[in-house]
């Protein structure tokens, strides 16, 4: 059973269609990047799969419309949104930010500060969260995303605001995640390196579906120059730790 199984979706919004018929499979085992242009749909499409907006069309998200979703089921569902909207002004501390995102489990300090490692950010745990950075913070949201081992990952723009160096080892360690546990992941992207590193398949969407398969047959001027409307290339680095 896939876990996300989506046909024909279609959203309006305000009188506007954002999707229309788009259709979109994630499996166990795979990373499926989802790209376009800015406004092309990407964000909406994950709000639908999270429940979070009406649709058309059919969805099926661990093998339930999003709607029937239980709190058991969200917890097999990891989200990291591009912003994680809330006020920062308020007297909170990184672990108490945890407690509230991840409940009970986490009060352990141990436990919290093995979830933070994973991003390099045990460090953060006692830092009030008005002192954080933009990229501290995204880091920690990525953190509670992977805490309880999701069954399925959904990124928007994870490593917005991060550091390379994290940023390499974040994208390394969903890489492993997906490996060894058969996590399935469906990441919003920008960065086309990335995508042609870490995706097992692309789908590209600008409001309907555009064309959807494997990087190397995706990630190709004439394709890419439809998708995005101009001449679009793909950047290849190596790093010398090997990832």
């Amino acid at each position: 059973m896939p876990l996300i199984d989506a046909a024909d979706v279609s959203v309006v919004l305000g009188g506007r269609a954002i999707l229309e018929g788009v259709s979109l499979e994630v499996q166990s085992g795979e990373t499926v990047a989802l790209i376009g242009p800015n406004g092309a749909g990407k964000t909406t499409l994950l709000r639908v799969l999270l429940g979070l907006l009406p649709y058309q069309g059919r969805v099926q998200v661990l093998g339930k419309s999003p709607e029937r979703l239980t709190r058991a089921d969200r917890q097999q569902i990891g989200y990291v949104p591009q912003a994680l909207q809330f006020d920062r002004t308020m007297p909170l501390l990184t672990r108490e930010l945890l407690w509230a995102m991840l409940g009970e489990w986490f009060h352990n300090r141990a436990a919290m500060e093995g979830v933070l490692a994973a991003v390099d950010a045990a460090h953060l745990l006692d830092k009030p969260i008005r002192t954080l950075s933009g990229g501290e913070l995204q880091r920690i949201i990525i953190a509670a995303a992977l805490a309880q081992q999701p069954k399925l990952l959904l990124l928007d723009e994870p490593a917005t605001g991060i550091d390379v160096g994290v940023r390499v080892q974040f994208y390394a360690l969903i890489e492993r995640l997906r490996a060894e546990q058969g996590m399935g992941i469906l990441i919003v992207s920008h960065d086309l390196s990335v995508v042609s590193r870490y995706a097992t398949r692309v789908v590209c969407i600008h409001h309907r579906l555009i064309c959807t398969g494997a990087p190397d047959e995706v990630l190709q001027m004439p394709v890419l120059e439809e998708l995005y409307g101009h001449p679009v290339g793909v950047y290849t680095h190596q790093h010398d730790d090997g990832f």
